[in-house]
């Protein structure tokens, strides 16, 4: 991954030991030491990132980043995932990031989403860093889901 030419901070066992999960704090707590994102295989420790956070904002700073999402098929709505393609699954915030990113670059139906296993075949995960996205594979699993 290119970072032009910039070596990617890694946080030391400290630093992930004090991080509470910013927004997602009950989340990060719920699901434990030893998680995995599902879709791109990083755990708790590898999705921490440092990042600027409200990069829009006068009061904008480093810290590092590390968020949960609960990702879910968009095409059944928030309140009815059993009827959906995949059930809810907590992903790491690049992958869902990529959902979106590859939706849009491609300009997919926004009520489709990419399942956490789809996610995983399109992305290249590197630890404490962004994903980089396949929007050639990425088409062609919507493609195979939608002949």
């Amino acid at each position: 991954m290119k970072m032009n030419n910039m070596k990617l901070k890694v946080p030391t066992q400290e630093d992930f030991e004090n991080y509470d999960g910013l927004h997602c704090h009950r989340l990060w707590a719920m699901v434990g030491d030893y998680w995995i994102c599902p879709s791109c295989k990083r755990n708790k420790y590898q999705i921490m990132r440092w990042a600027k956070r409200f990069p829009n904002s006068p009061n904008a700073f480093y810290d590092w980043v590390a968020i949960l999402h609960k990702h879910h098929d968009h095409s059944q709505g928030y309140l009815s995932l059993n009827n959906g393609r995949f059930p809810q699954t907590v992903i790491c915030d690049q992958c869902n990031s990529a959902d979106g990113a590859a939706k849009r670059k491609l300009s997919l139906p926004k009520d489709f989403s990419f399942s956490p296993e789809e996610i995983g075949r399109f992305v290249k995960a590197t630890p404490h860093g962004k994903h980089e996205i396949d929007y050639e594979i990425a088409k062609a699993i919507y493609d195979a889901v939608h002949i």
